[in-house]
């Protein structure tokens, strides 16, 4: 008599897992088992569309029309001199034919102040020849009903230039921030960071000391580093701190309000306005202050920011966004761009979505000042640099490029067991679009497999055996991406 086998065989479950939360922030600081497991763990230099993975933020040449009649048409402008440190938005209103003309003003290591039409035939850059022996500092300031800017630095007298002057004076202290405001000049001073100046008298070429008072703050929130008028009232911007400063009627009548102390320094050129928001980077993390409170931006990659020093970071708002030229600490023992370099500065270009507040970060890129050139016309985001490219000027793009160079692209998952801890399964096909050519890595405590993928427009099918109970995945690409309805299928037993 013959029995029927009665031996058990091991029994499979064929599950899908999608990757749909691309446009997740990427998250370095909770563990990896507390997480979603189609989260990133790392992701840099991919921008996120709508849960595609797609050329992360990259800087072109800079471009201007020709003419303000056809802004379409633009070509590369022509700059003057190395090592550019600096760049102003200008504006110059024409009363002969009541226009405004709009220009690029930057400054480079000749030591000169170069002009370029935004909107006009460049034929050659107008140049300012000064005396200062480093880069200075350059408020936007109006002098008789024009725009102009104000300079101040180490090497020569405060200069204030405009359209068609260039004055110097040589009474005015070196200044660290300026501005109106209800009719006074207010100011702070290299020489006393602890007060804030002011006077009447809003012609600053007629600065002297005879004329200026000054506000005296002498508390825990430190020096004075940056002031503007926001929303009706005037903010100082300290070393760990906001104070409020409300002016009245009586000339001298001020009521001062402390609004916020910080937990740790707050780094200068990282603050900048955008709307009915003021945004800024602490030491502790990114902060955003509407006028009366401050709050932390729940950003989940707040571990990167924290690990540096970031005296050197640069932001600026711009079409809805929040733009910060910063070092971040990736800690993976990669170099990817400029940190090829051992002196580089910044290394990442972090953007916060003010409506939506996603992250999106490109790593590879030292940027040293980031500029809006804003008008009614065309404005831009442009860039000036401090590694190789800092005889460029750039213009933000979405093309994951440093000017003609290719910035290398990652998306790291989160370790993930598919919810099924101490079960054994077995990725065994992806399914994808990638337009480009890509390279999809896994790893599990059991295996590594690489898989090259050779771009095409049509959803593919690959195989691939990767056995383990957790899995990380890695996606990478060197040149254009477009990564879209990407899911593997694993085997679970």
């Amino acid at each position: 008599m013959f029995y029927r086998n009665q031996v058990p065989t091991l029994k499979t479950k064929r599950k899908t897992f999608i990757y749909d939360l691309f446009a997740d922030c990427p998250n370095d600081e909770k563990d990896d088992f507390v997480q979603n497991g189609r989260k990133a763990k790392r992701c840099y230099n991919f921008r996120i569309n709508n849960g595609r993975l797609e050329n992360g933020y990259g800087f072109t040449a800079f471009k201007s029309p020709k003419s303000p009649q056809n802004l379409a048409q633009e070509e590369v402008v022509e700059l003057v001199g190395d090592n550019i440190s600096s760049i102003w938005s200008f504006k110059w209103h024409n009363e002969t034919d009541d226009s405004n003309q709009y220009y690029m003003m930057y400054y480079n290591c000749s030591d000169n102040f170069h002009f370029d039409n935004l909107f006009g035939e460049r034929l050659l850059s107008l140049t300012i020849p000064c005396d200062f022996t480093s880069t200075p500092i350059g408020c936007p300031y109006r002098y008789q009903g024009q725009d102009v800017m104000v300079f101040s630095g180490e090497g020569s007298p405060l200069k204030v230039i405009g359209a068609n002057f260039d004055f110097t004076v040589e009474s005015a202290p070196k200044l660290i921030s300026i501005c109106t405001h209800y009719d006074k000049l207010f100011a702070i001073t290299k020489g006393a960071r602890g007060s804030l100046v002011y006077t009447d008298n809003t012609n600053i070429l007629e600065w002297n000391d005879e004329q200026t008072k000054h506000i005296e703050f002498n508390d825990e929130r430190g020096n004075l580093n940056k002031i503007l008028s926001f929303n009706d009232y005037l903010y100082l911007f300290r070393d760990f701190g906001i104070t409020k400063i409300s002016t009245y009627s009586t000339k001298e009548d001020f009521s001062i309000s402390h609004l916020y102390q910080a937990d740790g320094y707050i780094y200068p050129g990282s603050i900048a306005s955008g709307g009915d928001k003021i945004y800024f980077l602490e030491r502790s993390g990114l902060k955003v202050f509407n006028g009366t409170s401050t709050k932390s931006l729940p950003l989940e990659c707040d571990d990167l920011l924290t690990r540096d020093d970031n005296q050197h970071s640069s932001g600026v708002c711009f079409e809805g966004k929040y733009y910060l030229a910063c070092r971040l600490n990736f800690d993976d023992g990669k170099k990817v761009g400029c940190e090829n370099n051992q002196d580089f500065v910044n290394n990442a270009l972090l953007v916060y979505d003010q409506t939506s507040g996603e992250v999106e970060i490109s790593r590879g890129m030292d940027v040293r000042t980031l500029t809006v050139l804003n008008n009614p016309l065309k404005s831009k985001l442009v860039a000036c640099f401090n590694d190789e490219s800092k005889n460029k000027i750039g213009q933000i793009e979405k093309n994951g490029k440093l000017f003609d160079e290719s910035l290398p692209k990652e998306w790291r998952s989160v370790k993930t067991n598919f919810g099924k801890a101490g079960k054994l399964k077995k990725i065994n096909k992806i399914h994808l679009i990638s337009e480009n050519d890509c390279t999809i890595s896994f790893s599990s405590e059991r295996q590594k497999k690489s898989i090259s993928v050779v771009g095409k427009s049509q959803p593919q099918t690959i195989l691939t055996s990767v056995l383990g109970e957790v899995f990380e995945l890695n996606i990478c690409a060197d040149g254009e991406a477009k990564i879209t309805s990407f899911q593997i299928e694993y085997l679970e037993s």
